[in-house]
């Protein structure tokens, strides 16, 4: 049984773990494939304007350009201009001679870099003023705004270096990760924390039902039992007293009737198959007649019924009504030691019997049709009733009393 628990546990925690995992994956891959394709689209920008190509991709990002000069003097003077991340980045450069966009890392910032040699630039680029951060102009001076590239440069062009940053999306989409991460781990132990006490329910679910077909199919044996050796002992002429075997076997049938009814009861009203058929009912003139069939069985075991009714409406089914109601009766008569007392008021109807103490646990599951109590009873009757109340839009609880058990009803007046 604790397998069902187990794999139902396991499942739920793996299933919301790997369902997160997916996502940060697709959020990983769509995110670092939007990010290089912008870097890719911005660093683009400056190879088309170098050779003075006119479809100039749209990005997100706008390149940082260096350009390396010629000769060594004006060079040093320029290294004096360049922050520390350029020095790093033109000292990279000059190790990779590379003319594509690379991706790299460079003292733990990441870059995506082009570099673009002297002999690659379009003849007719022009440069502004030397030593004063400007733009990168095609030969058409219009387009100076349109792709505004700033860039440092002075003196003849060696080279120009043209890079984007991407180290803030990097850290961001780490951070992200670790959120997922989190996540995934928070949520997959609630998931299987709660599908372990939902595999216990199902497995206490199961037990119940194994316990409550295995004590049904004794009820149902016992009366089969009776009527066969009732019919054999009449097939073989060992019973001549026929008007009370007869009877004896009514009586059996209908108890078996009655279970099997009340089964495929239960079943109808949990598939929706049931309508209710309202209409204003007198309850104490109800209650009368659900008491009427159980006269004789009260003085055969001396009961004392105590009755305090008052004239009350309910909109109510009064066949399926009756069916709960007897069942009340039929389950305070079966354990009332002396007496049972039955009242109504303008908003409740209870039904209470003096009987044996009754645990809290019981007192708990006492509705549950696949409840077995102590004494080995299914219970089924009390369920059914619980089924129907509820199907009416009203309420039914039992509590102890100081000398047995309250059964009430809460309903609402026509």
């Amino acid at each position: 049984m604790n397998k069902v628990r187990n794999r139902i546990a396991i499942l739920a925690g793996s299933s919301v773990i790997i369902t997160i995992l997916i996502v940060m994956s697709v959020f990983n891959i769509t995110v670092r494939h939007k990010t290089k394709r912008d870097a890719y689209n911005s660093l683009n920008i400056l190879k088309a304007s170098s050779e003075q190509q006119n479809n100039v991709p749209d990005s997100i990002y706008n390149p940082e350009t260096i350009i390396i000069l010629k000769d060594d003097s004006d060079e040093s003077v320029l290294n004096n201009f360049n922050t520390a991340k350029e020095k790093k980045i033109i000292k990279w450069c000059d190790s990779n001679k590379s003319s594509d966009i690379i991706r790299t890392t460079i003292d733990g910032s990441i870059f995506y870099i082009l570099k673009i040699d002297s002999e690659d630039i379009n003849a007719n680029s022009v440069f502004s003023d030397p030593f004063v951060t400007g733009n990168y102009i095609i030969s058409d001076t219009d387009s100076q705004e349109e792709y505004g590239i700033s860039i440092s440069y002075s003196g003849d062009i060696k080279s120009i270096i043209g890079y984007v940053d991407i180290t803030g999306e990097m850290d961001m989409i780490r951070q992200i990760n670790f959120f997922f991460i989190l996540t995934a781990l928070l949520i997959g132990t609630l998931s299987t924390i709660s599908g372990y006490f939902i595999g216990r329910k199902l497995e206490q679910n199961q037990l119940a039902q194994k316990q409550f077909f295995e004590n049904t199919s004794h009820e149902l044996k016992t009366p089969l039992t009776a009527i066969q050796g009732y019919a054999e002992g009449i097939e073989k002429g060992v019973i001549t007293d026929l008007p009370k075997t007869g009877r004896v076997i009514t009586a059996q049938t209908e108890k078996m009737s009655r279970m099997i009814e009340e089964i495929l009861c239960i079943a109808r009203i949990e598939s929706g198959a049931v309508k209710l058929e309202k209409e204003t009912v007198a309850l104490d003139d109800l209650i009368q007649n659900c008491l009427m069939p159980f006269e004789g069985t009260v003085q055969n075991k001396g009961l004392d019924v105590r009755l305090e009714l008052s004239e009350q409406k309910v909109s109510a089914d009064v066949e399926k009504l009756e069916h709960a109601v007897s069942n009340l009766f039929i389950n305070a008569i079966k354990y009332a030691k002396t007496q049972i007392s039955i009242s109504c008021s303008s908003k409740k109807l209870c039904i209470s019997n003096d009987c044996s103490p009754i645990s809290n646990d019981s007192l708990k599951h006492i509705f549950d049709r696949f409840y077995t109590g102590r004494d080995g009873n299914t219970g089924i009757g009390l369920s059914l009733a619980k089924e129907i109340i509820e199907l009416h839009g009203w309420r039914i609880y039992a509590k102890s009393i100081r000398d047995g058990i309250m059964f009430t009803i809460e309903f609402e007046q026509a």
